[in-house]
């Protein structure tokens, strides 16, 4: 037996490993580790195979070729011919002293700096015990080495964090070596059919004790201080974005003002959090949730069988915005996530490709747990990966400003999800703006507005204070509604692409839809807040001989009484105290949901056709309402941090006076100037040092130019503001206000 290296094509994976088949596991490099049993075991594999491609090469024309595709192996079927092929002769070959090198080198070799090419060799040895696990005479060999090893290294590691300072931790390989014993088993037990169990051979090894000493040394480091976005902090203040814009148009309070303001200095993590970091992906390689997730979907759908037969819902949790603590967060995967929700942050902050790989089920059935500076990174990540799959021809749209919203739709309505994500250039009819960026995010607001214009019928506005939209039930009126709702959510979709932000704010449960979660009844207090009251009333007393209802849904279309039951004949069911739980559930899921399924479902299509929804579904309605929208408020001083200046300096008169000015105007003014110098009235999530230009992350500038009698002029595409150098701080805010009231809007040559 040896080892050698071969410079070959990517290796593709085998299909699922069965019991006496060793299966590699995929890896795409120029050079992998591959392993030979003689070199007659390789000619022989090659050679079953060549007769089979002789034989099919005797016919002819179109039969001949379809004889030859259906015979001849792939290279994918070659490899695991010759690989199975391998397998069987090792069983036999290989020693009881070589199974043990095997082990031995497995668990003890390693310089700890982990190098690609020593990985590849760690993950070679790995597939080969593997295989070697897969026959019962190798299993018990294999499984007492591995036992002996991590035994040994459970009990010195439990040693070595009781002394480790958090700040002084000096790098150790027993992390490292526990963590590729701990895979190695992990696919051990997973190939095999007998009755072992992993969990019986950890606890004979007392695994749980290092989980404890885990537990404990990362409660030590809960004070890792991560840099938080304004996103982010606005989030952690529990505050609805939509909220706080209502509270923006008023002035900020000091206290949420200052929370937003707050700021936390980046520093890496401690060093004793990386060196714990193995440890980490260990414990997600033996709870990766996947069994309790499974079992949730199980018992959800039972329970949903048994909802639907009783239609009884307990009061309690009638208007309650919290979700049923799943299995996943009962579990040891869920509780570790939880309790360890700072550290776990930084740790993905520092390397975000940690969520693609060991971190996987953080992502998958903790998503809760992760900030949304580490969400929206990933999310933006896996955009890009698909966004390099497949390249399309830059869109050119020609539109007139009045009719932005059909010009538009017309334009784009034929065009696949595909194409849909190449990028789009505008040219507004009349206007002598070339689309370089700066045209493209005014063309996302000025449709972004269209989309609400009660002309269309599609949206009508909550009863909040805060000016959200939910679709209209009688949109039907409009002929081309459900076209259109596609097309919306096309649009909404890429902006989110994009990384646009759109003038655009639904409510709570419209969210929820997008994200395929659940709407509840409390999530009507947004939509309508007075039916809200009425209903919660209800709840709170006893509506005996003092209501008169039944289970049906009555509204008034277009001067005809319209009459839907929210259950079978349920216009003769009264509401009683016994059944009023039943009836708010049903009549909550009909104004948020059932009145408008057939909107939702075509602007889900829309949006889907450009954001899978999978990729969505880790965020939260908060998160995602940021995701679309942008910040609320729009923060003077972040855009000031955030300024490069040009024959200025921080110092100038005309500088300080500009943010003087500036620092005075209401929110509606700061929206033009914001509209007027970046073509977007919108704040990214990071703050304005995520604003982006034509050449991508490109900050706020301010360029000096000349002429006490013009007005300022900016370049979107650039985000650049060209300030005249005024001779006093009343001429500024008098061209300033007259520059952003009237050029907000539109572009030309100045």
């Amino acid at each position: 037996l040896s080892l050698s290296v071969y410079d070959v094509e990517p290796y593709m994976p085998p299909p699922p490993k069965t019991r006496g088949v060793a299966c590699m596991e995929g890896r795409a490099r120029h050079d992998f580790w591959k392993l030979e049993a003689g070199n007659n075991n390789n000619n022989n594999a090659e050679g079953a195979a060549s007769p089979t491609a002789a034989s099919s090469a005797g016919g002819e024309g179109a039969e001949g070729d379809a004889k030859r595709k259906k015979t001849t192996p792939t290279a994918e079927e070659l490899s695991l011919q010759r690989w199975t092929k391998v397998t069987e002769d090792m069983h036999g070959l290989l020693t009881q002293g070589s199974v043990l090198a095997l082990c031995h080198f497995l668990c003890q070799a390693g310089s700890g700096y982990s190098s690609s090419a020593e990985g590849d060799t760690f993950q070679m040895t790995t597939d080969i015990l593997v295989s070697l696990a897969a026959s019962e005479s190798h299993f018990d060999m294999v499984r007492a080495e591995l036992m002996r090893v991590l035994v040994a290294l459970v009990t010195d590691i439990e040693a070595s964090l009781a002394q480790c300072e958090a700040m002084t931790a000096e790098p150790s390989t027993l992390e490292t070596r526990f963590l590729r014993v701990v895979r190695a088993l992990a696919e051990v037990f997973k190939g095999s059919e007998t009755d072992h169990r992993i969990e019986e051979f950890l606890g004979e090894a007392k695994v749980d004790k290092l989980w404890e000493a885990l537990d404990s040394t990362l409660d030590r480091l809960a004070d890792t201080e991560v840099l938080a976005t304004p996103a982010q902090r606005l989030l952690s203040s529990g505050a609805a974005p939509s909220a706080v814009r209502v509270e923006s148009s008023s002035g900020l309070s000091e206290e949420t003002r200052a929370h937003l303001a707050s700021n936390v200095p980046a520093t890496p993590p401690k060093p004793l959090l990386n060196r714990l970091l193995p440890l980490i992906e260990a414990f997600f390689v033996l709870h990766d949730g996947n069994k309790e997730a499974a079992q949730d979907k199980k018992d959800k759908e039972e329970r949903g069988k048994a909802n639907e037969e009783q239609g009884i819902t307990a009061a309690a949790h009638v208007f309650a915005d919290l979700l049923e603590v799943s299995l996943v967060e009962k579990a040891p995967l869920g509780q570790f996530c939880k309790r360890h929700r700072t550290p776990l942050n930084a740790l993905v902050k520092q390397t975000p490709s940690l969520l693609s790989k060991s971190f996987t089920p953080l992502l998958k059935h903790m998503p809760m747990c992760l900030d949304f500076d580490n969400k929206r990174a990933n999310f933006r990540s896996q955009l890009r990966s698909r966004r390099l799959e497949s390249r399309y021809e830059t869109i050119r749209l020609r539109v007139r400003r009045s009719e932005i919203f059909i010009d538009s739709y017309h334009q784009l309505k034929d065009r696949t999800g595909e194409e849909m994500r190449a990028k789009i250039q505008v040219q507004f009819h009349g206007e002598e703006g070339v689309d370089a960026g700066g045209v493209g995010k005014e063309w996302y607001t000025a449709l972004a507005r269209e989309i609400f214009n009660p002309n269309y019928a599609l949206f009508i506005q909550a009863g909040g204070k805060a000016c959200t939209y939910h679709p209209n039930p009688m949109s039907y009126v409009n002929p081309d509604h459900l076209r259109f709702f596609k097309f919306i959510g096309r649009v909404v979709g890429k902006a989110i692409h994009d990384s646009q932000n759109l003038e655009a704010w639904f409510t709570r449960g419209f969210y929820k839809h997008m994200l395929g979660k659940k709407v509840i009844p409390a999530d009507l207090e947004a939509f309508d807040p007075e039916y809200f009251s009425n209903l919660k009333w209800m709840l709170d007393h006893d509506i005996t001989n003092v209501v008169e209802l039944t289970f049906c849904a009555e509204s008034d279309e277009l001067g005809q009484q319209k009459i839907v039951d929210l259950k079978p004949h349920g216009r003769d069911l009264p509401v009683t105290n016994d059944n009023k739980h039943e009836y708010i559930q049903l009549m909550a899921e009909h104004k948020m949901t059932k009145a408008v399924q057939q909107q939702i479902d075509s602007f889900l299509e829309g949006l889907h056709e450009i954001v899978p929804p999978e990729l969505l579904s880790v965020f939260d309605d908060k998160e995602l309402e940021l995701l679309i929208s942008g910040l609320p408020d729009i923060d003077i001083e972040d855009l000031q941090a955030n300024t490069e200046y040009h024959n200025y300096t921080p110092q100038s008169e005309q500088v300080q006076w500009f943010w003087k000015v500036l620092s005075e105007f209401n929110q509606e003014q700061r929206a033009w100037f914001l509209q007027f110098a970046t073509g977007t009235t919108r704040v990214p999530v990071e703050g304005f040092k995520g604003l982006v230009g034509m050449r991508g992350p490109q900050k706020f500038s301010i360029h000096r130019a000349y002429g006490a009698d013009r007005l300022p002029s900016a370049h979107t595409c650039f985000n650049q503001l060209d300030l005249p150098d005024y001779p006093s701080e009343d001429v500024l805010r008098q061209k300033l206000l007259q520059a952003v009231r009237e050029g907000h809007e539109g572009f030309g040559f100045a």
